[in-house]
């Protein structure tokens, strides 16, 4: 299965994507987060977690982000993300971690802008990795969390900035308050 870019300094060109274990973000969904994030982009450092083919990261470096950090811990998935930076030519701006997300989220002290999360849906991965990624924002950063309408993301003391639903896919946006 191939998956493409569809905006930026590489628009068109095409991402490999694994055979099995993943489910990559739509076009239509990701036409609609790239949209919401506009100019928030620009220069951004990005972590992509349950990074699957890098679909969601390697879009946000067509589209001007400075760097991108993917975190899976499937070996194949890894391997394929690490084919898709090297042929776009995108090692200088990409890091890839074989790691479990919700360890890496954990135990990192590295902070983002911008944080996807589209951990495996149903299995309450999303509320989860939502509670320990809020600390890894930057000021004014926003993390974007990928999951089924049958979830609901619960973060303690914070409020969604903005929620919206794609038939099975609902996209929940969080911003970072400055303190």
């Amino acid at each position: 299965m191939a998956l493409r870019i569809i905006a930026g300094k590489l628009r068109s060109r095409t991402l490999d994507c694994p055979s099995r274990g993943v489910r990559p973000t739509t076009d239509r969904v990701k036409e609609s987060v790239f949209a919401t994030l506009g100019p928030d982009l620009l220069d951004a450092e990005i972590l992509d977690l349950f990074s699957g083919s890098g679909n969601l990261g390697i879009e946000a470096l067509s589209r001007g982000a400075a760097h991108a950090t993917f975190i899976e811990k499937n070996h194949i998935c890894a391997k394929v993300i690490k084919q898709n930076i090297q042929k776009l030519d995108l090692q200088d701006q990409a890091d890839v971690i074989i790691r479990d997300a919700l360890d890496y989220s954990r135990t990192t002290s590295a902070r983002f802008d911008i944080i996807f999360v589209d951990p495996p849906y149903n299995k309450g991965l999303a509320s989860q990795t939502a509670r320990l990624v809020y600390n890894l924002l930057n000021e004014e950063g926003m993390a974007v969390i990928e999951h089924s309408p049958a979830e609901t993301i619960d973060v303690p003391g914070m409020e969604p900035w903005k929620v919206r639903c794609y038939g099975e896919t609902v996209i929940t946006y969080y911003l970072k308050e400055e303190s």
